[in-house]
């Protein structure tokens, strides 16, 4: 039944119920306008309220069209992301963000559950949250407590040069700004006490900025932190950092538009700050954050100071890149490229320090990331990967101390550099442009020969049957899963004599294909597959033909599956490749006490890569987990309260190494997580909280060959309950140490609890055999001889 709100002015309030799939939403728009359900009641609920200067920018989701049904929803505001709600599972759907535009309605279809979503778009209220002059300029009120004599910058300015902040141990005591009118320097007023300060220096014209943000308590009088944003850098924050709890967190920031003078009240400290900001230049032809050659631009991320310096973006790509380090960070980088050479950014400094060199080769190799960190001055390590390979950390490893930066687009590729250096190396960004698409390109790319097939993508890969040909392979068929039906696919190629050879995941579903290998090799002017070889998260099968000819790969991607083929085929197969897709997360529901609001950080993760639980009195005030995602980290959102007296806590996950495997904790009848525990592979956190003592109610979220990617629970002023996302362990099958050839028959041992002996059959001029003993449970198993002993007998390790 198709449902459809209208468009408003804005939405106010969004309530979903789901569990795997999206049971109905209900929206709440303008002041009180409350559109009907849509769709029924489900087993979950939750709700978000918008603030009055925030807007839906976005919507995106997960459907399943076999069934017609919405499994996910993700909203994305202006502020901040909503969700995932549900279960991220089938094809991706989304409304995207268009500049200057808010969701300002919702149609769709829907029965007892959600089958279908869609939005209407509506510019953004302009002048929203301050008054708006008829030049453009608009003025956002101060932000902070009340007290302290007013004073004003005024907006007359072309933009802002200089800050000034000082800070002592009850916040913010002072600000000062500089600023470029009508072509010149003018110094602002000095606002708060004592003039020591640390500054910002911004390079107008280029750099612009674009937002302040801070926070305040309360009980306090003063401004606590501040930070500033510029179209180029995050400048580090001053004062106290915000750890959320009862704090008052504020931003200023109007979309298209720069700060070009500040107001507010002081007195011996910042008591408040509010902003003019002024639209951007009319000579801006691309949005912020693009270069003038149309390419993306990520803003300089490191620390402030230095001079600007800019590679340009009008490269087709990076050829080398020169490092050189000494005891303090990174002195200086050199980024040649395809056009230029460029100049060398920072000074050479210390005799001592190494210079390193990285080689691309361009235009097969590409840069696509990279990856740094800073602690104080400069930066401090670095490390480049492209789509070939990933460089050692230059400098000094990441060891949970200081700040790391990633600097990455999905399918795009790095340009160019730019960023700020002094001595040293103080700041760096990056220009990125589309990789032309390759996704779809068979592992043998096609020729001539052969008709293209296309299997699609499904649920998963249940059985594959491999045709031999004399020294190909002859023809591949293959069986999946979509929902609850199997589908039989139909043969590529043209099947033998020599038949089929069939293997069936085992396990049922929890075997999933994770990368395929072959061998090609061009006979009769035509490409063909000679062999293949199918790796899942369990085991590898294979190779299946003859190992002739060059090897190619469609390599694994952390936590995908692949759940379809497409290739060319005549009389034999010319060339094969697989879809990805989403392996399915399993959801260990919430244990605990009862009560609190529903939270969900979701189940699209890599990793876990660091715990935050603060404790006191009652037991677990709050937890708070931080996440890689699409290998970039994401910063986790506070459940709970931070309570005026407790301790806490961090663990620190080394990902992807290392992974979170279990949680146990217990509960009494107060409703309250009284105490928590985290296991990963490598170790065992202490209980944070009170140890379990015999009474309570005690819990442990595990799945066995299984780690956790996400957290969802309740919680009120404490943590109510917790519960956890779990996905399959990646494959840890390895290569064999001498590659199989054409000689001997495959053994293959399995799995077991542990190796007990190791029995070693050695020949004249090599191992003639092995056999193993292994333990499964209480019990001994014998493995077989695999070879033939000799004379010489047996060697035993025990």
């Amino acid at each position: 039944m198709s449902w459809d709100d209208g468009t408003a002015r804005k939405v106010k309030k969004v309530h979903i119920t789901y569990d795997d799939v999206i049971y109905s939403v209900q929206v709440t728009y303008g002041t009180a306008l409350q559109a009907p359900r849509r769709g029924s009641v489900g087993p979950m609920s939750v709700e978000f309220t918008l603030e009055s200067d925030e807007y839906i920018t976005a919507l995106s989701g997960y459907a399943l069209s076999t069934q017609d049904v919405v499994t996910s929803l993700t909203f994305t505001t202006n502020k901040k992301t909503y969700g995932p709600y549900g279960n991220k599972f089938g094809y991706q759907i989304s409304a995207p963000e268009k500049t200057g535009k808010q969701i300002a309605g919702f149609h769709g279809t829907k029965d007892n559950i959600l089958n279908s979503i869609d939005v209407h778009y509506a510019p953004i209220p302009t002048g929203t949250g301050g008054s708006e002059t008829g030049s453009g300029i608009q003025k956002l009120p101060g932000e902070g407590l009340v007290g302290g004599t007013a004073w004003d910058d005024g907006s007359d300015h072309d933009g802002v040069t200089n800050i000034y902040v000082a800070s002592t141990l009850l916040g913010i005591k002072n600000v000062m700004f500089g600023y470029m009118k009508d072509g010149q320097s003018k110094q602002g007023g000095h606002h708060g006490g004592d003039p020591t300060k640390q500054e910002i220096v911004i390079n107008h014209p280029d750099e612009h900025l674009v937002s302040v943000e801070g926070w305040y308590e309360s009980s306090s009088k003063f401004i606590m932190g501040i930070q500033f944003k510029t179209n180029y850098k995050i400048c580090a924050s001053m004062g106290y950092r915000y750890e959320g709890g009862n704090d008052y967190k504020f931003t200023h920031q109007v979309q298209d538009k720069k700060i070009i003078g500040f107001h507010g009240f002081a007195s011996n400290h910042l008591n408040s700050i509010g902003a003019y900001f002024a639209p951007l230049s009319s000579t801006t032809t691309l949005p912020i954050g693009t270069g003038g050659s149309g390419a993306q631009k990520l803003g300089a991320q490191g620390v402030t100071g230095g001079s600007a310096w800019d590679d340009g973006s009008y490269h087709d790509g990076v050829t080398k890149i020169v490092v050189r380090t000494c005891t303090l960070g990174v002195q200086f980088v050199n980024f040649f490229y395809d056009n230029d050479i460029g100049a060398v950014h920072g000074a050479p400094g210390d005799p001592t320090g190494s210079t390193q060199h990285i080689v691309i080769n361009h235009p097969d190799e590409h840069l696509v990331s990279i990856e740094g960190w800073y602690i104080s001055n400069y930066i401090s390590g670095i490390r480049f990967k492209t789509n070939q390979k990933t460089s050692v950390y230059i400098g000094y490893e990441y060891t949970g101390s200081g700040t790391i930066f990633t600097l990455q687009v999905k399918d795009k590729k790095i340009i160019g550099f730019h960023g700020f250096a002094s001595d040293h190396l103080n700041s760096i960004g990056a220009y990125f442009v589309p990789v032309l698409s390759t996704p779809t390109l068979p592992i043998v790319l096609p020729k001539r020969f052969g008709a293209v097939w296309d299997d699609g993508t499904h649920d998963k890969v249940k059985k594959i049957f491999i045709g031999l040909g004399q020294d190909v392979i002859a023809s591949v068929k293959f069986e999946y899963i979509n929902g609850s039906g199997v589908v039989n696919g139909v043969e590529h190629g043209t099947p033998t004599l020599l038949g089929f050879e069939e293997f069936t995941l085992e396990l049922g579903l929890d075997e999933y294909i994770t990368a395929l290998s072959a061998y090609v090799e061009t006979l009769s002017t035509r490409d063909v597959v000679t062999s293949l070889t199918f790796t899942t998260n369990k085991k590898n099968y294979g190779p299946y033909g003859n190992k002739s000819g060059f090897q190619i790969f469609s390599p694994g991607e952390t936590g995908k599956q692949i759940a379809g083929f497409h290739g060319t085929s005549g009389n034999v197969l010319n060339s094969i490749s697989g879809y990805y897709a989403p392996i399915p997360t399993y959801k260990l529901v919430a244990v605990g006490g009862t009560g609190g609001s529903a939270w969900d950080d979701g189940s699209d993760h890599d990793g876990v890569t660091k715990i935050t639980v603060r404790t006191g009195g009652v037991g677990v005030q709050y937890v708070k987990f931080d996440y890689v995602k699409a290998g970039q980290p994401k910063q986790g959102t506070l459940h709970g309260v931070h309570g005026s007296r407790g301790s806490t806590r961090e663990i620190v996950i080394n990902h992807p190494d290392e992974h979170l495997v279990s949680v146990e904790g217990w509960y009494d009848s107060s409703n309250v997580i009284l105490g928590i525990q985290f296991k990963t592979n490598l170790k065992t956190s202490d209980y944070l909280g009170y140890e379990f003592e015999g009474t309570g109610t005690k819990f442990t979220l595990q799945v066995k060959d299984k780690k956790i990617i996400g957290f969802h629970g309740f919680a009120s002023d404490h943590l109510n309950s917790i519960g956890a996302y779990f996905v399959l362990l990646p494959s840890t099958t390895l290569n064999p140490i001498v590659p199989p050839k054409k000689l001997g028959a495959v053994w293959d041992d399995r799995t077991h609890d542990k190796v007990k002996k190791v029995f070693v059959g050695l020949g004249q001029d090599g191992i003639a055999s092995v056999k193993f003993e292994y333990i499964n449970g209480s019990g001994v198993v014998n493995g077989v001889e695999h070879g033939t002993p000799t004379l010489l007998g047996f060697e035993e390790v025990r």
